[in-house]
Order: C-alpha cells, then structure tokens, then sequence
C-alpha cells in the first residue's frame, strides 16, 4: 500500500515549520488540521523544516520519526493513534547521510539510495514491500505522488524506473521551484495529498514556470488542487497526510 494515497480525506497533516500563514489559512478553511515541523539541527539549514527529510510513514497507523524528535511527534500525533517509532541512525547536514527517511511509495515498492536508508525503517518496510535502488538520494522529494500507482517526477531516471516496473509516471522539466541555498526544490516537496483525489501545495502554482503542464496532468487524472496566493511556488518537504484512527 501506498501511504502517501488516501481514499479519504485526512484528518490532519504534517506541514514544515516554514509554511506561509496564507497555506495555513487554507489548511483550516479546508477543515484539517496540522502539525508543524521543529528545526532539525541535524539538517542543512533549507531543509530543517522539510517532514519528508525526517518523518516516513510506514502505513496509515505507523510512522517512523527522527529519534531526536521522538517526544515531539510522539506527542502530537497521540489524538490520531499514530504508532510512532524511532530511527536508528542519526541524520548530518552533508549528503547523503541526510537522506536516511527520504523514501518514495508506490504500490508496494519503496525506492531509496543503496545503503542509505535508515536500518529501522527498511526492516519495516521490508515486511510487506520491494526495495528498489534508485540513484536519486532525495527519491521522496522528487516524487509527487498523486495516486497509490501514479506520480510526475522531475527525476529523468526516475521516471524510467517507475514506467519499467509498469506504474504511471509523468514526467515534468525540471528547475523553477523555490528553495533558499539550492539552485532549485524538487516537485515532491512542493506539495502532498489530502485525500482521495486532492493535492495541497505550499505555494502558488501559478508562479510555477510549468503551470500549465502541471495542471493538464492533474486535471487528465481528476486531481483536484488546493493553493495560497503566495509570491512563489515553493518546496517545502513533502506533506504528509494523517487520516488517524
């Protein structure tokens, strides 16, 4: 199954620390509710706030966390009987000891950079998923997922990937989205699911330089999409969806 897919709207979701107030006006206008990212000072300053860089959700019930913000999340997440469970190995700015979490779902397959996934979370997912090695260490960031088989990367080899394992992937240019210190932030960060059918973005998509190729491929699969008038189209890290119990 794919965690990242919902056949609901959720209940909460996990947002970065950075979110503009615009996206959470939103987020309550929507009726769900959030909870932010801390700093991660294990994290390169652009990405401390990212959840995709410290947060995996094994399945609807169970998330693996940081081990350094194990309390946090163990807290905020009880209302909504997620089971929380620590990372093994601790995360460093410097890549790609920074990727340990950063793991993209698709059906049952996981895709992660050999001998960089974090020992916890692999032996969990191992249980009823396929590993598949990818070369792209940030493989959750560049995979926007829209459908439990379905998602656009930015990511050329990623896109081969996925199409030869037979899942559909489309494939968008890359560049042009917002992450201070980069050069530019990668689709699935950009965004996240809410619920069957439902895509929330950080920031405006109309200031994304491929707009209207985006927005072709979420309306030809029946995406509706949600975002804040804000002054650009940013990468945030990966929303991650809570449906709770």
């Amino acid at each position: 199954m794919n965690p990242f897919a919902f056949n609901r709207r959720v209940r909460a979701v996990i947002i970065s620390y950075k979110s503009s107030k615009q996206f959470k006006n939103l987020l309550n206008d929507l009726k769900i509710d959030y909870i932010e990212t801390i700093k991660c000072k294990d994290l390169d300053l652009p990405v401390d706030d990212h959840p995709d860089m410290v947060i995996h959700p094994v399945n609807y019930s169970t998330f693996v966390v940081y081990n350094e913000h194990f309390d946090y999340y163990l807290d905020k997440t009880k209302k909504y009987n997620i089971n929380i469970i620590k990372s093994k190995e601790k995360l460093n700015p410097k890549y790609p000891k920074d990727i340990l979490l950063n793991i993209s779902r698709l059906n049952n397959y996981y895709f992660y950079k050999k001998d960089f996934i974090d020992e916890n979370l692999q032996y969990l997912l191992d249980k009823e998923n396929t590993g598949i090695t990818v070369n792209q260490g940030y493989a959750k960031c560049s995979s926007m997922i829209i459908k439990e088989n379905t998602v656009i990367t930015t990511d050329l080899k990623l896109h081969k990937i996925f199409l030869n394992l037979g899942l559909k992937s489309y494939l968008l240019n890359p560049n042009f989205i917002d992450l201070s210190g980069y050069n530019t932030g990668f689709i699935g960060g950009t965004c996240g699911n809410i619920g069957k059918d439902e895509v929330i973005f950080y920031g405006n998509l109309k200031k994304y330089k491929y707009y209207e190729e985006l927005r072709k491929i979420l309306e030809r699969e029946k995406i509706d999409y949600y975002y804040p008038n804000v002054d650009t189209f940013i990468d945030r890290g990966s929303i991650i969806g809570i449906l709770g119990g």
